[in-house]
């Protein structure tokens, strides 16, 4: 079962939202979209950046983001790979660290650079994708963690997040419209999802 599949399953029930997105109808090129640059892993992720802004914790271990109604998140982590793991023990690893969260994973997708997991934790779908950077020797991740009512509403989204994280050249900056959001980050793992 592909992503568009995931997103599709359930009920396309309304959001409840503590504050307004954008329209749940809007379509995805009807947000601005910024890159975030993580030079640590030499990752690029294409985020709507008027949906999330920066919210970190502080200690610069990993980019946080948080939706505009605050229900969603989105993290990104780059960090060496060491002692350069395969992508299969990668996706193991993150397998057990989202089983500690009670995570029901509905879909894996594993390839030679990279690997998909996608599914629920309580009443939030997940979606967390890894590559592997400069041939194996750095990881990147994100995660996006979102209300199962909104749904509809992030389809298109994640889609374009997931196709758009990829290893680059550290030398690559910003995209089509010079937007650039960077940091250094390198803790192993995304944090725990905020629920």
């Amino acid at each position: 079962m592909g992503l568009l599949a995931i997103l599709r399953q359930g009920a396309l029930a309304a959001s409840i939202v503590a504050a307004p997105l954008p329209s749940p109808g809007a379509a995805p090129q009807d947000h601005r979209y910024a890159t975030f640059r993580d030079p640590g892993s030499g990752t690029v992720l294409t985020y709507p950046a008027s949906v999330f802004t920066r919210a970190d914790d502080g200690t610069g271990r990993f980019a946080k983001f948080v939706s505009t109604d605050r229900l969603s998140t989105l993290y990104v982590v780059g960090r060496e790979n060491d002692p350069e793991q395969s992508v299969a023990d990668l996706s193991e690893a993150a397998e057990a660290a989202l089983a500690e969260e009670s995570a029901r994973i509905t879909y894996r997708r594993r390839k030679a650079d990279w690997f998909v997991l996608s599914g629920f934790i309580g009443d939030n779908i997940f979606y967390r994708k890894t590559v592997l950077a400069h041939r194996g020797r750095t990881v990147g991740t994100f995660q996006i963690n979102f209300p199962k009512e909104q749904k509809p509403f992030y389809y298109g989204i994640v889609e374009r997040m997931s196709w758009s994280f990829k290893p680059r050249d550290h030398s690559s900056q910003g995209d089509a419209g010079g937007h650039t959001t960077s940091g250094a980050f390198s803790t192993p793992a995304v944090p725990k999802t905020a629920r």
